[in-house]
């Protein structure tokens, strides 16, 4: 009997004794850590060797717990490299993803990392202290994200995300599917640098939700983050969602604001706008009820209406959920506006949107441009550290330094291959009297081209090409050239004189002074384009002569789909001679009635305009949707006799002057609202 009980006791004894198992170290190549995964357990870290790893498609599976998570993570931080056709999908629990830099991808997917694998999705998993940094389509117009956050309780912190150029949004939190509302995310201390102005809806640094998720629960919460000149559209952060909290983040000059877009029950908190008087820098707008927005500073921002500092928006009477829900029971205090523009309490208000906010409390708050109230703001440094990640720069890459050197293309050269050989902003003198071109001059980067003395550029491919073409990364400053679409016997003629490239996502710059365009006699040709899916950050024409054409003149009309799209930011028009056109000498369009950007914006001056475009219902500018106008000193001679001189159809908020200009026998001003103001024109 005493050695059954003896037996038993040491049988418990073993039942008890505690099972170690010491976590494992995998070290594998990029492709190698799937594999890894099938064996990994809680605890296990997997390494990835450094490197280069182009063309991946990643799906990453894996369950730890959360006091022991599995690890992948680079050997050391942004030395494993991922770029070309690449996607990350995550699925399971308690994975941390670490160290790696994107660079250059080409999505292959809705984002370069999903937090899902079809419709597994990952929970309690983590990125951190990763790079994203130029993750573009081809095309600006198809649409990606840098990072689709699904399932619940994910983090992603430490990372920085810039260079995004394309149409999407940089992070979206996805809310298809019960198993990702109530998803309590986390998005804290990541840098999200630099997005240029993308001259459409659609291109908001960060979004939760969609309208038609307006009264799903979320619960993300957004902290702690650095957003730097995040321009892409108005909504800087958009939230399409209920019961999210974003605090404690700082806005650096980003043209756009946190829009409560859809949705109730959301915290805008303690956050930094810092505008610093740039354009359109802009605060919080509000929609919908039972919002606080509570201790934020306002800092010298310059935007208004939808960009003002603060906006309360005038509703929709029985919205649909994709408009304007009438604004109630919001709280706004204890803020700070300091030497803003604008805080507007009826924003949006016109024929659609009647409704007026109803119980919005705004209560101890500053506004004031005293410097006696001026608010202590961080510091440069303070505002960076600890933001993005911990091997990367949180700021802005720094404009390349080129050395400045003249080259001289001599007569004899082939000029497409010289300029292709051209060093980066680099001047091209041009030496000969006449270059004849058969194919394209490519311009793939910042350069000057001017004429020694003039020098003719024509065109006589076998095929039909433009004869100067600005493609991605292309910045072109050319001076002093003629560009002659006269046909040449038995070859094709040009499609423009300067156009851009079909496929392009990255901004460009324009500056074309004293040139001639002549001759270019095809109806769906032009002198100057831009192309669709294609943006400028600026287009400046001065001092320039357009005669003798049948297509259009200066042509930025490619965006035809009315939502909101245009072609070029800044234009400015000046000092420019307009002959015998059959087309249109000047062409802008932005149709639609979307709000979500400001632009364009356009200068047109001491412009002149004779026999143009007398075709009934043609018009000599064709002005659709500029946003802020200003059409001064020009003249209009015998031209828009069967319709217009100027053809407007602007939108009430548009901002639109028309001075001291001269009409003789030629056609009206067309608008068709009564805001356009017009002074000290005279008709002849």
């Amino acid at each position: 009997m005493l050695n059954k009980i003896v037996v038993l006791v040491f049988l418990n004894c073993l039942l008890v004794v505690p099972t170690t198992v010491e976590a494992r170290e995998y070290v594998a190549s990029l492709s190698e850590v799937s594999d890894c995964l099938r064996k990994a357990q809680p605890g296990d870290r997997i390494i990835v060797r450094p490197g280069t790893y182009s063309d991946n498609t990643l799906k990453w599976q894996g369950a730890g717990t959360e006091a022991k998570p599995i690890t992948i993570e680079a050997q050391q931080p942004g030395t494993v490299i991922l770029s070309g056709k690449t996607s990350m999908q995550v699925a399971g629990e308690h994975l941390v993803i670490s160290g790696f830099y994107f660079k250059g991808v080409a999505p292959t997917r809705r984002g370069v990392v999903d937090f899902a694998i079809g419709d597994r999705y990952a929970n309690h998993c983590r990125l951190t202290d990763c790079v994203m940094d130029d993750c573009n389509t081809p095309r600006r117009d198809v649409v990606s994200s840098y990072i689709v956050l699904s399932g619940r309780y994910n983090r992603v912190d430490h990372c920085t995300l810039t260079g995004k150029c394309t149409l999407g949004v940089t992070l979206l939190v996805n809310l298809n599917g019960e198993a990702c509302l109530e998803n309590y995310h986390q998005i804290d201390h990541n840098y999200f640098g630099p997005r240029d102005v993308y001259g459409s809806n659609g291109a908001e640094t960060m979004r939760i939700g969609t309208s038609q998720q307006s009264y799903l629960s979320s619960r993300t919460i957004v902290e702690d983050n650095l957003f730097e000149r995040c321009n892409g559209e108005v909504e800087v952060i958009s939230v399409k969602s209920s019961d999210n909290t974003i605090r404690r983040n700082t806005l650096l000059e980003c043209e756009g604001v946190v829009a409560l877009r859809h949705g109730r029950r959301n915290v805008v908190e303690q956050n930094c706008f810092i505008g610093n008087n740039r354009r359109n820098t802009g605060g919080v707008r509000i929609v919908d009820a039972d919002h606080r927005v509570v201790g934020n500073t306002f800092y010298q921002l310059a935007g208004q209406r939808f960009f003002s500092a603060l906006g309360v928006m005038y509703g929709v009477p029985n919205s649909l959920p994709n408009r304007y829900v009438t604004v109630r029971d919001v709280t706004i205090s204890g803020n700070i506006f300091f030497d803003c523009k604008s805080i507007d309490m009826e924003t949006g208000k016109d024929a659609e949107r009647t409704e007026a906010p109803q119980n919005v409390v705004f209560a101890d708050n500053i506004v004031s441009s005293n410097a006696k109230d001026k608010p202590k703001l961080p510091s440069d440094k303070a505002m960076r550290k600890g933001r993005g990640a911990s091997w990367h720069a949180s700021e802005p890459a720094a404009e390349p330094h080129y050395q400045q050197q003249t080259i001289v293309c001599p007569e004899s050269a082939d000029i497409v291959a010289f300029v292709k050989s051209a060093p980066a902003g680099s001047t091209v003198l041009l030496q000969g009297s006449e270059y004849v071109l058969t194919e394209a001059i490519v311009v793939d980067k910042p350069l000057t081209i001017r004429s020694a003395d003039t020098t003719v550029l024509r065109f006589a491919g076998s095929h039909s090409d433009n004869m100067m073409t600005i493609a991605n990364g292309g910045r072109l400053d050319i001076s002093g050239i003629v560009f002659d679409g006269v046909l040449t016997p038995g070859k094709r003629l040009a499609h423009a004189g300067i156009a851009t490239a079909s496929d392009m996502y990255r901004t460009y710059r324009l500056k074309v002074k004293d040139c001639i365009f002549r001759n270019f006699n095809e109806s769906g040709h032009a002198a100057i384009r831009g192309g669709k899916a294609t943006f400028a950050d600026s287009v400046v024409i001065s001092h320039c002569a357009f005669y003798d054409i049948s297509g259009n003149g200066i042509d930025y009309s490619a965006e035809r789909d009315d939502k909101g799209r245009y072609n070029a930011d800044d234009i400015i028009i000046d000092d420019c001679r307009f002959q015998r056109f059959l087309g249109i000498p000047v062409n802008i369009y932005r149709g639609g009635s979307d709000e979500s950007t400001a632009g364009p914006y356009v200068c047109i001056s001491g412009c002149t305009f004779a026999d143009c475009c007398n075709r009934q219902r043609g018009s000599v500018m064709r002005l659709i949707g500029p946003q802020l106008m200003t059409v001064s000193r020009c003249s209009f001679l015998n031209s828009g006799r069967g319709g217009a001189s100027i053809r407007l159809d602007e939108a009430i908020w548009e901002d639109i002057t028309i001075h001291d200009c001269t009409f003789e026998n030629s056609g009206r001003i067309m608008t068709s609202t009564n805001r356009v103001k017009t002074y000290n024109n005279t008709t002849k």
